[in-house]
């Protein structure tokens, strides 16, 4: 039994005829018949009822019908796959994204984009400040979408969106404590950002003299900013519905106010794309510009 022999049988199934099988194959209808008649001997059945105007699946060709579908299905696929392998495309993309970058709109591009280009895996990692910017200028990963850049020269950078940051306290402190001034916020912890390793990194909008807890994950940090356990900045797409409701205070005093953030899409200038990769970065360009 070979694939040429199922896709003969399919291909007849399909048509309902020995005769129009053999138009789409482009093959005589006697090299299509002498196909099937090997397949039906070696299976030691019948696979088509000839008796009729057309051919008509018998019990025991609907039930190979059945079983074989699968198999095309699979012979297809790895087809495409050596279509793949044959453009040089790439069997993974990697991508590190800052955690306060907007997503919605990025995630939808990635999952059209992973259906067009589905025998190359996308990878996701989210981190916080320096890492991204690490991650790519290491090439451990392909592209990286981040606001920390500290090594312009080892980058290609492209404008991408941005983020409004909210300095935002949990609204009932904020009440009992009459907090109107930076000297009485000095008195509450800042939640900042922490990177996972011991590098020096930039937090956002430090508080010059403030005391700060340090955190590595900003899930954590909204968690204990509403719990009243201290402030800090959070990107408003975050915490959007708590401020509607009432559940956090948006701080405004001197230099503690919302600001906008710039995200940028970031490559390594030594990493060379492929042609999926390239396609990705034509991609998310484009949606910058939309």
């Amino acid at each position: 039994m070979t694939i040429d022999q199922l896709l003969v049988f399919h291909k007849i199934v399909q048509c309902k005829s020995f005769k129009l099988a053999s138009v789409e194959l482009n093959r005589t209808q006697p090299a299509i018949s002498l196909s099937i008649k090997k397949l039906e001997e070696e299976l030691e059945v019948d696979l088509f009822d000839r008796s009729h105007y057309r051919p008509t699946l018998t019990e025991f060709g609907v039930s190979f019908f059945e079983k074989t579908l699968k198999i095309l299905e699979n012979f297809r696929e790895i087809e495409k796959l050596k279509f793949s392998f044959a453009n040089q495309e790439e069997p993974e993309l990697k991508i590190a994204i800052d955690g306060i970058s907007p997503l919605p709109h990025f995630l939808k591009l990635i999952k059209t984009f992973s259906e067009r280009y589905s025998f190359t895996k996308l990878s996701l990692d989210f981190d916080i400040l320096f890492e991204v910017e690490d991650k790519v200028i290491n090439e451990d990963f392909t592209l990286g979408i981040t606001h920390f850049i500290s090594h312009p020269q080892h980058l290609e950078i492209l404008p991408f969106t941005s983020v409004k940051m909210i300095p935002v306290i949990n609204k009932n402190l904020f009440l009992e404590k009459k907090i109107d001034s930076i000297e009485k916020l000095k008195s509450f912890d800042q939640i900042v950002l922490g990177g996972k390793t011991d590098k020096k990194g930039q937090s956002f909008g430090l508080l010059e003299d403030g005391k700060k807890w340090r955190v590595t994950d900003y899930n954590f940090k909204r968690e204990i900013i509403l719990s009243g356990l201290g402030w800090g900045h959070l990107p408003y797409h975050v915490i959007e519905r708590e401020i509607n409701e009432g559940e956090l205070q948006v701080l405004n005093l001197d230099s503690v106010h919302p600001k906008d953030l710039d995200i940028f899409l970031i490559k390594s200038r030594k990493f060379k794309l492929g042609p999926v990769g390239d396609a990705l970065w034509s991609e998310l360009t484009s949606l910058h510009k939309k």
